[in-house]
């Protein structure tokens, strides 16, 4: 991919999404290329832990349920593997430029002044990593060492009482080690000005400049007040320089991760001195060894399969005997399919460009109207943060303490309504101007019945794969991270039988993985760091006081949070969303008497606007990723306001009547 084939917009794309191969691909040279090229090339070898770790938790489930053995040493092996998986993505997201940034401004420059930018990310990531590799030290330290010197190597204290603990602290070291290196070759490759969309002869835009010049002196005296006042400014001014830090530091480009994790060492160093460096190198150990969010590696990579699989498509045409003679009928049997993609993956940004790729050149073809296909495509993809098994909720249960199990319940009738809305809105336009989804042709509907039962069977194995997962969950079988290791072998059999398996497909698949967690699994490192930071600085209980003192109404309350989740969902990844927030918000919806399963429900659907709403809207990266060149980013957030408004009267129907979420836990629980 040569640079004069490059627009801005698919250096956004390249940047925010999986689809398009890294810059770095196309660089000229430098030292650093080799050395990410290498951690790119070992990252497919790393990658098939994962696939060790899904092998383990099926064998963990059999021998526990059908024999009764202890499976301690299968558990903390898992958690072990993914660990370290999850460090290793981190330097492989680095390397391939995959980690999640706020690029408005990054994204829109070149020559020079991308130049520059470079420079100063580099720079500040060499500051990441060399404060991250400072915590992980403190940890193996004392892990891997007596105070004498002697070596002891911290074993988990479990039955089986192995190393890990030593090992995956070691791994922290190596990585934070690993990522200074990187910096330091970025640096080189900026200042040498030979990387992507660089030129070493071309100066910068001076409007650039003084905006670099601006940002730094904002960095650099907000910096000497924090380190020379530190615990006596306050937690309200401290409050204060912490969100306006976050705000300066990504304007700048830097990967969201870095910004979170530098800003919380940071501030643990002028508040608590060295000495509290312990706690952020604790809080990221903690959050990589978190059994529960091993299910997101093995959701991933079942919608990693299904997406190289040929079920997807499958699904997809068996869809269209049922719907073909409705109006709008193409566009109601998408968003029919992406409900059943949710159900199998919970991964939002592969069902659209799923879609993208499937439905959205059939309903151009048949003539529907653009705003509406493209619409249907990015709202029906986006049912992944609804539909269980959700990410979002996950991560949501994790952060929050609340049963994933009950979460996914709840998430079951909100999900189907706003689904149903979107089905309800496109037949009615459709109905009042048929032009805008014309039906498709007779000859198409009156296939042979032959060839209707062999397109209908593509529905089963993906329906079963649905089913394993959500039924093990529900019938108290498997644990969400159980269900989802069974979910990627039912995609792999399903696939096996369908005799699609090949190498690429089981390669590709756990490559995407490993870089798709890393770039999740790393924005939560930074914000777990930084939320445990704030909270020790007496920043909840700041908050929560000002919330609960000031006067208003539970509802009130209620609605202020949901307009900061707006706001921040306007140019913050959801993952970060969650990490930041969350911590901060349920137990105030706890001592509000408020169920915080409802508000899980809330914040998911909260997320999935975000999703679609300009101009951070990964929903629409992902598909101009794959729509056609004529199909401008402006048409596609056009496109999507008629969803967006369908999703806000979903959120309030379930905001003013909590019981649409809770009636289904509620009920389980009661028989």
């Amino acid at each position: 991919m040569s640079q004069e084939k490059l627009t801005v917009d698919d250096v956004g794309i390249a940047d925010q999404i999986e689809v398009l191969k890294s810059a770095l691909e196309d660089d000229k040279g430098g030292p650093q290329n080799l050395l990410d090229r290498s951690i790119i090339s070992f990252g497919g070898a790393v990658s098939f832990l994962f696939a060790i770790a899904t092998v383990i938790s099926i064998y963990e489930i059999v021998v526990r349920y059908f024999f009764n053995a202890p499976t301690i040493w299968a558990h903390e092996t898992v958690i072990a593997l993914v660990a370290v998986c999850y460090l290793y993505g981190g330097m492989q997201c680095f390397a391939a430029d995959k980690h999640i940034r706020i690029g408005l401004i990054y994204f829109s420059t070149s020559g020079g002044t991308r130049r520059m930018l470079d420079f100063v990310n580099a720079l500040l990531a060499l500051f990441f990593a060399l404060a991250i590799a400072y915590a992980a030290y403190t940890m193996v330290e004392k892990s891997w060492w007596t105070p004498q010197g002697d070596l002891r190597l911290e074993k988990s204290g479990s039955a089986w009482n192995p190393i890990t603990p030593a090992l995956v602290k070691m791994a922290l070291l190596i990585t934070a080690g690993f990522l200074a290196i990187q910096s330091i070759g970025q640096l080189w490759t900026a200042w040498r000005g030979n990387g992507f969309r660089q030129s070493a002869g071309e100066p910068p835009n001076k409007l650039a400049l003084i905006g670099i010049a601006v940002v730094f002196g904002i960095l650099l005296i907000g910096g000497y007040v924090l380190f020379t006042e530190g615990r006596s400014l306050g937690i309200q001014t401290g409050s204060l320089m912490l969100v306006g830090s976050i705000m300066v530091l990504i304007l700048t480009g830097i990967p969201l991760a870095f910004v979170t994790g530098l800003i919380a060492l940071l501030f643990t160093i002028a508040w608590f001195g060295t000495m509290g460096v312990p706690l952020v190198s604790s809080r990221i150990y903690s959050f990589v060894n978190e059994y529960v969010l091993v299910a997101i590696p093995m959701f991933v990579l079942m919608a990693s399969l299904l997406d190289r699989s040929g079920m997807a498509r499958d699904l997809y045409d068996a869809m269209r005997l049922v719907a073909g003679r409705l109006k709008g009928g193409v566009a109601i049997q998408t968003l029919i399919a992406a409900v059943f993609l949710a159900a199998i993956s919970g991964i939002i940004g592969g069902e659209i460009v799923l879609l993208g790729l499937i439905a959205l050149p059939q309903m151009l073809r048949l003539g529907y109207n653009r705003a509406l296909a493209i619409g249907t495509v990015c709202a029906g993809g986006s049912l992944g943060t609804m539909i269980p098994p959700s990410i979002v909720l996950i991560v949501y249960g994790l952060t929050s303490s609340v049963s994933i199990g009950d979460l996914f319940l709840a998430t079951v009738t909100p999900g189907l309504m706003l689904a149903s809305f979107y089905i309800i809105y496109i037949y009615t336009r459709c109905t009042l101007d048929p032009d805008l989804g014309p039906a498709i042709s007779q000859e198409e509907l009156d296939i042979p019945l032959s060839e209707k039962v062999a397109k209908l069977k593509g529905v089963v194995l993906p329906v079963f794969v649905a089913f394993t997962v959500l039924g093990s969950i529900y019938g108290g079988i498997a644990s969400v991270t159980e269900a989802a290791a069974m979910g990627v072998v039912g995609v792999f059999v399903s696939a096996l039988i369908r005799r699609e398996v090949t190498w690429a497909l089981i390669r590709d698949s756990l490559r995407q993985t490993l870089e798709t967690c890393g770039m999740i699994i790393w924005i939560g490192l930074g914000a777990a760091a930084l939320v445990g930071v704030y909270n020790l600085m007496g920043g909840n209980r700041f908050i929560e006081g000002a919330i609960l003192n000031s006067g208003a109404t539970p509802l009130v309350i209620v609605l202020i949070m949901m307009a900061i989740l707006v706001v921040l969902g306007l140019f913050m990844d959801w993952i970060g969303i969650a990490l930041l927030t969350m911590p901060i918000f349920v137990p105030i919806i706890i001592k509000l008497g408020m169920d915080p399963v409802w508000f899980g429900i809330l914040f998911a659907m909260n997320m999935q606007v975000s999703y679609l709403s300009p101009p951070f809207g990964p929903a629409a990266f992902y598909l101009k990723s794959v729509a056609p060149k004529d199909m401008s980013l402006s048409e596609i957030f056009r496109a999507l306001i008629p969803f967006i408004a369908i999703q806000v009267v979903a959120l309030a129907i379930v905001l003013f009547f909590p019981e649409v979420a809770l009636w289904l836990p509620n009920w389980v629980k009661g028989n």
